[in-house]
């Protein structure tokens, strides 16, 4: 059956005007009365999270990703951005520790390594120093001072794969918990 002609009902409200989009190869149900969200745990987690930035007025691209590195003990996070299109700005998302012990860079490198095929960009884990040390991971710096549309936009895919694929990892064997 065809998702996009499929009568749906909403399992939380009962309306019928429930749509039907794909979302990476995936379908997902969003009731357009109550908001009600169906399909795969990840996917949905991942338009709630868009559904808050879009409330709280910031970047729907980078804000899931740094809720998860802000969500990491001894780190907090001091800025993110999902780059500007028209301006050929980069996304990244900048953070401290707060413990200043470095195994979450060290999680963070290790994953960077293993997901590096997957991704579009080459990803840069970066040490600031501004009014306080930091860190800032973002797409390397190619010696560019405007980025293109395609650019800005594969690094946002970028941010999505990464924040899926460290969900995944943190629950492995490698991933320091202290």
């Amino acid at each position: 059956m065809d998702p996009e002609t499929e009568t749906e009902t909403c399992d939380s409200c009962g309306n019928h005007a429930v749509a039907v989009r794909a979302i990476e190869g995936e379908f997902v149900r969003e009731c357009e009365v109550c908001g009600n969200l169906e399909g795969p745990a990840d996917l949905i987690e991942l338009l709630e999270l868009q559904r808050e930035a879009d409330g709280l007025g910031v970047s729907i691209d980078s804000f899931p990703l740094a809720q998860f590195i802000e969500g990491l003990p001894g780190v907090r996070i001091i800025g993110d951005s999902g780059g500007d299109k028209r301006q050929g700005t980069m996304p990244f998302v900048a953070f401290e520790l707060a413990d200043h012990r470095t195994w979450q860079l060290e999680n963070l490198g290790q994953a960077l390594r293993l997901m590096r095929a997957e991704l579009e960009c080459e990803w840069s884990l970066e040490f600031t120093y501004d009014f306080q040390m930091a860190f800032e991971l973002h797409p390397r710096h190619d010696g560019k001072a405007k980025h293109s549309t395609e650019q800005v936009l594969a690094a946002r895919r970028d941010l999505t794969k990464i924040w899926r694929r460290l969900n995944t990892y943190r629950g492995l064997s490698w991933w320091k918990q202290e």
